[in-house]
């Protein structure tokens, strides 16, 4: 019985715990912060642990993604293929030589509020993860996160070029659940700059 008001994780929950408990599911914090809980509600990405059920409600996993059972997919695969980007922050200069300067600009926090829930990659009809050719919004952000960052040292915008960015430049835009505008702050920022890039080293030719 669906009760007035349930999320679609307590109605999960409800099937676990009454009709199937090999019912394979992910969830956490349940307060829509660790990105674990998000399938697809009705064909779109939602966090289980705060979106309303809703009669005849469809509950499926996200799409797009290497599913291992149910509503769980792998994470390791993407994580695995952003290693090669170096996903972590490299320093022209140690902290000793060079004080870190904790000064970020505002685009740096927005897109450090990402919880890595896939939603975003489940909503690219362009990324498929037996494709290493195109990393998909979430790589992107993972980049772009990078690029923001007053510490880091790495060209993140020839990174994004590696990853296949150019398969966004007549793309609609990104679905980020949680509001982050990936098209505004990742996609169109990159594309720019790869643009600049090119019309520089022409330049120097």
């Amino acid at each position: 019985m669906v009760e007035e008001k349930s999320t679609v994780l307590e109605i999960l929950m409800q099937i676990y715990d009454t009709q199937d408990s090999s019912l394979a599911f992910n969830h956490g914090c349940r307060v829509k912060n660790c990105g674990l809980c998000v399938v697809n509600v009705n064909g779109r990405p939602r966090f289980a642990c705060v979106s309303q059920i809703t009669p005849n409600a469809e509950i499926t996993p996200l799409k797009h993604l290497p599913l291992i059972k149910d509503l769980i997919f792998d994470r390791k695969p993407f994580f695995d293929y952003l290693e090669k980007f170096k996903p972590y922050i490299v320093r022209e200069k140690t902290p000793e030589e060079e004080p870190e300067n904790l000064i970020q600009p505002q685009e740096h926090a927005t897109l450090m509020s990402c919880r890595e829930c896939f939603a975003c990659m489940s909503s690219c009809e362009r990324y498929d993860y037996q494709n290493e050719s195109f990393g998909g919004p979430l790589g992107f952000v993972k980049l772009a996160q990078l690029h923001y960052d007053v510490r880091d040292s790495l060209d993140r915008v020839s990174q994004a070029y590696e990853m296949g960015i150019l398969n966004c430049v007549d793309c609609t835009g990104c679905a980020c659940i949680l509001g982050i505008p990936i098209k505004h702050l990742v996609i169109k920022p990159f594309l720019e700059l790869l643009k600049d890039k090119d019309n520089d080293d022409r330049k120097n030719l």
